[in-house]
C-alpha cells in the first residue's frame, strides 16, 4: 500500500530534481547561455530521457498495484468472516488504493508530459 501511494510523487520528484540539473548544467556551465551543450556533457541527454522513462515507469507500477489493492478490497465489509485486508474501519484500505491509483497515473502522465516536452523543445537554445 505504501508504495502504491509514495511511489508516484517520488518518482515525479526524482524527475524534477535530476532532469533539472541533466537538463541546464550543459547549457549553463560558466555561468552563460550556450546554444549546444560542451561535448563533455552529450551523455547527459539520453540519461535524461532514460530516466524520465523510469520514472513513468515506477508511476505506472504504483498505479497497477494500487488498482490491484482497490480490485481485492472493493467489496469487503468491516466485520465479514475472514476479515481480508480490512478488519476495521471499513473503506479505508479502499480509500487509500484510490489515492494510490490517483497518484499513480496523474504522476505518470506529468512525467510523460515533461518527457514530450523535452523531446520536442530545443535543448539549450529554445
Amino acid at each position: 500500500m505504501a508504495f502504491g501511494i509514495i511511489a508516484g510523487p517520488a518518482a515525479w520528484f526524482i524527475q524534477v530534481c535530476a532532469g533539472e540539473a541533466l537538463a541546464s548544467e550543459p547549457c549553463f556551465p560558466d555561468g552563460y547561455r550556450r546554444v549546444l551543450p560542451p561535448v563533455a556533457f552529450n551523455w547527459t541527454w539520453p540519461a535524461l530521457i532514460g530516466l524520465m522513462i523510469l520514472c513513468a515507469v515506477v508511476a505506472l507500477v504504483a498505479l497497477l498495484v494500487s488498482s490491484s489493492i482497490y480490485l481485492k478490497t472493493r467489496e469487503e465489509v468491516a466485520g465479514e468472516p475472514g476479515g481480508g485486508l480490512m478488519d476495521e474501519a471499513s473503506g479505508r484500505t479502499r480509500f487509500m488504493a484510490l489515492w494510490g491509483m490517483l497518484y499513480g497515473g496523474g504522476f505518470c502522465l506529468i512525467t510523460l508530459f515533461t518527457l514530450a516536452a523535452y523531446i520536442n523543445l530545443p535543448r539549450c537554445a529554445g
